[in-house]
């Protein structure tokens, strides 16, 4: 099966090929109102993620079906935090602002945090830090707020169960666009806050 993605009621399965092809990766989100630990190795249960896919397509099941163990996790969000500093210490990444995987983005926020940080820190002087990690937040927390807002937003498309693939896939394109996930230049945009200070 080539790698891609299905969404069919409120799931969806994703696949991609990892390790040079030598195997195959699956993600599945299954709607639950069941609480789960926040972990990346709980054992799941194909038997049960069997279940949840009974009726999709004949490649879907035959990827479960050819499984031998599974992992399970909740997928959590935490609301986005007013402030990440103290005069001193600063936060970035998943500590500071974590998101749904919807968009992709709780890595690329992080780096584009590292980005800020690094170039707002060049060359700071210690009675210079404080003002430059407020800088850094001022330049930071809306950016990540929107992206937060904009992965949960696609993950309630993903989920919708009123809208065509064709149409989730538009809003999704939509939604990478208006919080330029492919053009935001954070390090541009840092260079011009530092030069300004």
């Amino acid at each position: 099966m080539r790698h891609g993605s299905t969404h069919r009621g409120s799931g969806s399965f994703l696949t991609f090929p990892v390790s040079g092809g030598a195997l195959l990766n699956l993600v599945a989100f299954v709607p639950t109102d069941l609480d789960v630990e926040e972990s990346w190795s709980a054992p799941g249960d194909v038997a049960a993620l069997a279940a949840a896919y009974n009726g999709w397509a004949k490649q879907v099941r035959q990827v479960i079906e050819a499984m031998d163990h599974t992992f399970r996790w909740g997928i959590y969000d935490h609301a986005p935090l007013k402030t990440w500093s103290t005069d001193r210490i600063t936060l970035l990444g998943d500590a500071a602002h974590a998101v749904t995987p919807h968009l992709g983005q709780g890595a690329n926020q992080a780096v584009e945090d590292a980005i800020t940080l690094a170039v707002l820190l060049q060359d700071a002087q210690a009675a210079d830090i404080p003002m430059r990690l407020r800088r850094y937040e001022d330049l930071r927390i809306e950016r990540t707020r929107q992206v937060h807002d904009g992965s949960r937003e696609a993950g309630a498309l993903y989920r919708s169960t009123e809208l065509l693939p064709g149409q989730q896939a538009e809003r999704i394109v939509a939604i990478n666009d208006r919080l330029q996930l492919d053009t935001h230049d954070a390090e541009r945009i840092a260079n011009d806050a530092l030069s300004a200070l």
